[in-house]
Formats: structure tokens, C-alpha cells, sequence
């Protein structure tokens, strides 16, 4: 089946295209304005590229934050928009799930991961995850912190810090770096290279060949999805208003997606 995965939830656009376990094409983009003018043109080409058709998708993938709270509204309701459309079949993982199912699939002899993104006032949005399956499990599932209580968590969970892939833009917030560096990390003896990164993961690759296991990543219908934002946007403080999605009413039918194998 053609699976057709997107991260829109953070301005490191990452873009893929697999049929069933061989990646077909993968794009990353880096968005300066919005992914309004840019999300569908990104889409049309990475098709193009792999000689496909937008009708032949038989599987969506979106990550639905947190992150950019327009980046991830737009990838989520485009999502959604394009399962209901085409049918087909929809799934939807957190941003800090498919950076850790990134991570993991980039460092094979790593069973842990903690991705980490700058969640700006003081915060950091993380989780702490272990693979599984094929994927990935969370151990201390995705949430706003301070770095401070984060690390905590992860010495809790972790018996040798250094184990995980730590990796993401909010990174060296968790970890410190120079002479801030962590004190458990200080210690274990002379530097070294680790293989730990401030990029953005390869999201949208590892989204989209996970997508092709059966039962290991639970499908949405379209109609019951809502963006994980994890916590009040700016506006909402300033305004003070609640502008949480709601969540979908009871009664929505079994949505299988039956969209055309290829």
C-alpha cells in the first residue's frame, strides 16, 4: 500500500512517501512564512518524483503535535481533508512519537529515546521512549516541562543517561552543553563524540514505512481527530480564552479507510 506521511507540526517540514516497507521519496523543508501556500505543492511533487498519483494513497500519515500551533492545524485538517477524500486510511502519532520512532530507526542499536522540543516560557515539550515492535512505546509519555523536571524524569526512568538518543532543536535545553552540561553526563570521563542531535529527525520517513505493519500504529477516523497542542497558545493567555478543539461528538462510525492498494 502507497502511505503518504507528513510533519508540519514544527518550521523542519519532513515529507515521505512509501509503498509498504521501501521509501519511495523523502523531502524535507525548511518554512519560513506558512505551510498554507507550501503543504500541497510539497505533496504533488514528492508524487511526481515516485511516478504516483494522489488517488493511489491508501494511507495518511500526520503528526498532531505539539509544535507550531498553525503548523500543526494546517497539517492535521489537510490530513484529515485528504482520508476523508480519498477514503483511505488515517494515522496520527504526536510530533515527539515520530521523533523518537526517527531517532530510533537512525541509531539501530539504541532502545531508547528522548526527543526534545523548545516549548519557549521557560519549557520544554519531551518524552521518554523505548522501541517496540517495530515503533515506538512512551515511558513517560509527551509533555510540557521545565528542562529541570525533565531531566529528573529521565534519571528516573533511565539507569545510565547516556543510553538514549537524545535528539531535536530543544536538545542542548535538556541536556546542557559546554561547561552547562549535565553533571551525570560530566562525569563519566573524557569527551567524546555521542551521537546525539539538535536537528529535526526524519520523521515523516520513519511515519510512513511504520505505517506499513499491521497493528502497530491504530488508525483515526477522520472525524475524531484533533490537534495535541499540550498546552494554551500565547493568544489564549493574552485574549484569555479557551480555544481547545472539542472533542468530536459520540456515535462516529467505524472509519476502516479503503483506500485503493498499490
Amino acid at each position: 500500500m502507497l502511505n503518504l506521511a507528513l510533519d508540519t507540526a514544527t518550521p523542519w517540514g519532513r515529507f515521505a512517501l512509501a509503498r509498504d516497507t521501501e521509501l519511495l521519496g523523502y523531502r524535507p523543508l525548511n518554512i519560513q512564512g506558512s505551510y498554507a501556500d507550501a503543504l500541497m505543492p510539497v505533496i504533488t511533487d514528492l508524487l511526481a518524483e515516485a511516478g504516483c498519483t494522489l488517488d493511489q494513497v491508501g494511507g495518511i500519515g500526520i503528526t498532531m503535535g505539539p509544535g507550531s500551533f498553525t503548523g500543526v492545524r494546517i497539517g492535521v485538517a489537510t490530513a484529515k481533508a485528504l482520508a476523508y477524500a480519498l477514503d483511505c486510511e488515517l494515522v496520527a502519532v504526536t510530533t515527539l512519537e515520530a521523533m523518537a520512532g526517527a531517532l530510533l530507526a537512525d541509531h539501530g542499536s539504541a532502545d531508547l529515546a528522548v526527543p526534545v522540543l523548545d516549548a519557549r516560557r521557560g519549557e520544554v515539550f519531551a518524552g521518554v521512549f523505548a522501541r517496540e515492535s517495530g515503533w515506538v512505546r512512551p515511558l513517560s509519555p509527551p509533555a510540557a516541562r521545565s528542562p529541570e523536571r525533565w531531566w529528573q524524569e529521565v534519571m528516573t526512568l533511565v539507569e545510565d543517561p547516556e543510553a538514549p538518543i537524545y535528539g531535536g532543536e530543544g536538545a542542548h535545553l535538556l541536556l546542557g552543553q559546554g561547561d552547562g552540561l549535565r553533571p551525570e553526563l560530566k562525569a563519566v570521563g573524557e569527551p567524546r563524540l555521542r551521537p546525539w542531535s539538535s536537528s529535526h529527525p526524519r520523521t515523516a520517513a520513519a511515519l510512513a514505512l511504520a505505517m506499513a505493519a499491521p497493528g502497530v500504529l491504530p488508525r483515526v477516523h477522520p472525524f475524531a481527530l484533533t490537534p495535541e497542542y499540550m498546552r494554551v497558545s500565547d493568544a489564549e493567555i493574552k485574549r484569555r480564552v479557551d480555544l481547545t478543539p472539542h472533542a468530536p461528538a459520540n456515535g462516529i462510525p467505524d472509519f476502516e479507510g479503503g483506500g485503493t492498494p498499490s
